[in-house]
């Protein structure tokens, strides 16, 4: 498709923040799931742990994580 499925989106928006975050954790992360043959929603969950132990250096402060980012600052994060 030649769109964004918005409402499935939202399930990988972590990924996407991960990957704008710290792109060489992200490659490897994706890579390694890619070389098991593991499926996209093992790769999806896996995406967190790196994303929390970035948010646990920055004051657990999310949405500040996510505006100081030109990447991130559109997407709007629930807390």
């Amino acid at each position: 498709a030649s769109y964004i499925n918005k409402p499935k989106m939202r399930h990988y928006v972590h990924c996407y923040a991960l990957h704008c975050l710290d792109e060489e954790v992200s490659n490897q992360l994706r890579r390694a799931f890619k070389e098991r043959g593991e499926n996209v929603g093992a790769w999806r969950q896996a995406c967190y742990k790196p994303l929390v132990a970035i948010a646990a250096r920055q004051g657990w402060d999310i949405d500040a994580i996510y505006n100081a980012h030109p990447r991130l600052s559109i997407w709007y994060v629930p807390t």
